[in-house]
């Protein structure tokens, strides 16, 4: 065995306000869907004319495609809107919410190599996020900091650090036991990341830490391992090809069983490329980042009108069937229902969630914002 001392996007969203036939029955079709290259915002947002008979609005909020395990509550009194009635696609902006990472670093000098990949990636793993509008939090639990350096280590608005004698096993106890030290930094609304860069195995257990951190952080958090899999009982073998020297020193069963139960990423790391680790971290973060509960209605195409009687919104959590959100008359409609009001129903304005609607798409999917068809409304017994 060897000693273990101590030492030293691509991200597709498809952001769509699907608008139906003409007046006369003919059917204009635009197909533009929003491809967002990791270090970008979001698309154009579209430009409209005003509140008035040819188009609502000026800048048309809707949200980015989100990939996080969950599906929404079930929609009670609603009915499958009409059959196709044209539709035309146009591009809006994506503004997605909040997230906070938090990352803990086995500092054992089996690590080096591990330390100095992640201090080569981490800025550009917050850069990225940034880009895509989500506002980030990312705090580093390890003995030393390896973002100290880094323009991500000198933003401390972004970034904080929090010394731990994090060792070959202790890493998730150490997140619960730290967790008073770090919590000022995170924030109730934001979506809650857990990274954990270890070649070794945990003395907690999965369910255990699960539990326990759901309870001191008061919400599901999301976990993703960076660690060895399981290879016939043994751990993985890096690059070199020799066991133990450059590759895992023990199979990361509780890490890989923690991202498997949260929804997170599995990452070998006995992986030689880097930038294949920060990938898939990058858009999970990305893609959990809570969807607005607001949107400002599109404006229709040219020579098209808008009647706000039909209109539809749509949400798709993913691996689920897209539901159709009905529509209460007043905010005062909304009760415990899933559904979606207008800021003013005489001169509308903005699509706004109920309550309970708000939180159905608190876990990320996709919203549409279908025009033309005759509105669903909410029956209310």
């Amino acid at each position: 065995m060897r000693p273990k001392f101590r030492s030293l996007g691509l991200f597709f969203v498809t952001a769509s306000a699907l608008l139906a036939c003409s007046s006369n029955g003919s059917e204009n079709r635009l197909d533009a869907g929003v491809n967002v290259p990791s270090g970008t915002a979001g698309a154009a947002a579209i430009g409209g004319a005003g509140l008035g008979t040819s188009g609502f609005g000026s800048q048309p909020d809707l949200a980015g495609t989100t990939s996080i395990a969950g599906s929404p509550a079930a929609v009670a009194g609603s009915a499958a809107p009409p059959a196709d009635c044209g539709t035309v696609t146009q591009m809006a902006e994506v503004k997605l919410g909040p997230a906070d990472i938090v990352w803990i670093i086995d500092g054992s000098a089996s690590m080096l190599d591990e330390l100095v990949a992640v201090q080569a990636n981490i800025s550009a793993f917050a850069s990225s996020i940034g880009a895509a509008g989500i506002d980030h939090h990312v705090v580093m639990l390890a003995l030393d900091d390896v973002a100290a350096t880094t323009p991500l280590g000198a933003d401390t608005a972004h970034y904080r650090f929090v010394p731990a004698l994090v060792d070959s096993h202790n890493a998730l106890q150490l997140l619960l036991d730290q967790f008073p030290s770090y919590q000022p930094f995170l924030r109730p609304e934001a979506a809650l990341h857990f990274i954990v860069v270890s070649d070794d195995e945990s003395f907690l257990l999965a369910d255990d830490f699960k539990t326990q951190m759901e309870q001191v952080a008061g919400k599901k958090f999301m976990f993703h391992a960076i660690a060895s899999e399981d290879v016939n009982g043994f751990a993985c073998v890096g690059e070199c090809g020799l066991p133990i020297v450059c590759g895992g020193f023990a199979p990361g069963r509780q890490y890989y069983a923690l991202a498997d139960a949260t929804g997170g990423q599995k990452i070998s790391i006995c992986i030689s490329d880097w930038s294949q680790v920060f990938g898939p971290l990058q858009r999970a973060v990305i893609e959990s980042a809570p969807l607005p509960c607001d949107y400002a209605i599109p404006a229709p195409p040219p020579g098209e009108s808008l009647d706000p009687n039909r209109v539809n919104l749509d949400f798709s959590a993913p691996s689920a069937p897209k539901k159709t959100f009905p529509r209460a008359p007043a905010q005062s409609a909304c009760a415990d229902q899933v559904a979606w009001f207008y800021d003013d129903p005489a001169a509308p304005k903005q699509i706004r969630m109920c309550p309970a609607g708000c939180q159905a798409i608190s876990g990320g999917g996709t919203i549409e914002i279908k025009l033309g068809c005759e509105t669903v409304p909410l029956i209310v017994d």
